[in-house]
C-alpha cells in the first residue's frame, strides 16, 4: 500500500475531445491523469460484499416468487382442462 489512489471509472464516463483519434497507452494515462487531477472523473461505485449479499437475497425471492406464480397457473389449466374446476 503505497498511498495510492485508485478508482474505477467507465469508460463510458471519460470526456472524449472531439477528432482525437490518436490513441496509445501513453496518451491515454496522461489524459487520465490530468483529468483525474482536474476532478472530471466520476467513480463507479463498487458495492460491499454486503451489498452484494443483500442484491443476491433480494433476486432470489424475486425468483421463488416468479416460480410460485407459474406454479400456480400450472396448477390452475391443469385443473381446467381435467374439468376439476
Amino acid at each position: 500500500n503505497n498511498n495510492i489512489d485508485c478508482v474505477v471509472i467507465a469508460p463510458s464516463k471519460i470526456p472524449q475531445q472531439s477528432g482525437n483519434r490518436l490513441k496509445n497507452d501513453r496518451r491515454d494515462c496522461l489524459s487520465l491523469a490530468r483529468l483525474h487531477r482536474a476532478g472530471e472523473l466520476t467513480a463507479v461505485y463498487v458495492p460491499t460484499p454486503e451489498d452484494e449479499a443483500l442484491r443476491d437475497l433480494v433476486r432470489a425471492r424475486i425468483d421463488a416468487t416468479r416460480a410460485l406464480r407459474v406454479a400456480k397457473q400450472q396448477l390452475g389449466a391443469f385443473l381446467l382442462r381435467h374439468d376439476m374446476v
